[in-house]
């Protein structure tokens, strides 16, 4: 049998008719027995009837008649109880297996593409439960189905645009339309390195997603990596019109880190904040030790910041900046709005580092990237 509503039918029958049948059996003796005792030791009878196969012999058919009529009359009623807890346990058992039912209805929908599925939570008890997490799993699965989508689109487009401008200078190099002088070379040469680019940047992505991502640590100053990736800005800043600006703490110890990898932090970070700033916008990176996030004074860490006065991030868009692909502004075109990778990529270096990462930011009043380095190997 596979219904579980048949199941719980038969098993909510079983008891209530076993209990009844226990009821009515002692019910009928006592009721006799009763009966007995009052024939037995009665006003009238009690001086002359002695032994209950005397007072038997001595019963009149109007008694018998009367016993019968009770022991028939509490089996009736035992038959109609039955059948009453059996209607009782069907609707009990439907009530239960309903919601259940929904459930299942609501992972084949699921499983077959209707990811926008929800089933109905009308209880507070552990059904209610099971269906609220069924309809967070539901988002979650809907949410990641969205991310993968976007993702598939956006490393088509990201793959598509250097190599349809490669494609487009070669063949017109092939055609003698154009010459190869050595600036078409170096725009075909910028290219490559973009589309090298987002591929070591997906290679690195799915390594750090999967726990494989190899570190080469040893001591490093940070002060010295920031300063670095900073003046690599300088230009850039230059150019747009930007104020950028470096502060360090002079107390910064040398730490325990993957040098590359951490330049490869800053500079996301640092790009990333020229993506969202315009002319005459500040871009701050500051760096110092601090004793009140990770454990207090006996597990200080290196804190960086980078601050930027830009456009800044919803509130809404703000929980989601650090996944992958995920974009503030989806109209961005490529060349502003980047491929949605680095922030993800921050995030997973970061954590690789034992190190926390987040954003603080309101709409209008630019934003504010966090991350930490434990000092502690």
């Amino acid at each position: 049998m596979r219904s579980l509503a048949a199941k719980l039918t038969i098993i909510f029958t079983s008891i209530a008719l076993a209990s009844i049948t226990i009821v009515s059996i002692v019910i009928n003796w006592v009721i006799g027995k009763q009966f007995c005792f009052y024939l037995e030791h009665g006003p009238m009878m009690g001086q002359w009837m002695t032994g209950r196969g005397m007072m038997v012999r001595m019963l009149g058919p109007v008694e018998l008649d009367y016993l019968q009529s009770v022991n028939r009359w509490i089996w009736i009623i035992g038959i109609i109880t039955s059948v009453l807890a059996a209607l009782a346990g069907t609707l009990f058992a439907k009530r239960i297996t309903a919601p259940l039912k929904q459930l299942a209805n609501a992972a084949k929908k699921i499983s077959h593409g209707d990811l926008a599925h929800r089933v109905s939570v009308d209880t507070d008890d552990e059904i209610g439960e099971v269906a609220r997490s069924f309809n967070s799993m539901a988002k979650s699965i809907e949410k990641s189905n969205q991310l993968r989508r976007r993702l598939l689109a956006d490393i088509v487009h990201e793959i598509k645009t250097p190599l349809t401008v490669l494609r487009g200078n070669l063949e017109a190099m092939l055609d003698g339309v154009i010459d190869p002088t050595p600036k078409k070379l170096a725009a075909i040469h910028t290219e490559t390195l973009l589309l090298s680019r987002l591929l070591d940047d997906l290679r690195d992505l799915s390594l750090a997603e999967e726990g494989k991502l190899n570190l080469k640590v040893q001591e490093e100053n940070i002060g010295s990596i920031i300063s670095q990736v900073v003046e690599m800005f300088r230009p850039r800043a230059s150019e747009e019109s930007k104020h950028l600006e470096l502060v360090l703490d002079e107390d910064i110890e040398p730490i325990l880190v993957d040098r590359d990898r951490i330049s490869q932090v800053l500079y996301n970070l640092i790009a990333n904040a020229f993506q969202y700033t315009k002319e005459g916008d500040y871009i701050r990176i500051s760096a110092r030790l601090d004793s009140t996030i990770a454990g207090g004074a006996d597990n200080p860490v290196i804190l960086v910041c980078v601050e930027d006065t830009g456009e800044g991030i919803s509130e809404d868009d703000l929980p989601y900046v650090f996944d992958h692909f995920y974009r503030v502004d989806e109209s961005r075109s490529r060349a502003s709005g980047g491929s949605g990778i680095g922030l993800a990529i921050v995030k997973h270096l970061v954590e690789a580092h034992a190190g926390k990462v987040w954003a603080k930011s309101e709409l209008g009043k630019g934003s504010k990237f966090f991350f930490t380095l434990p000092i502690a190997s």
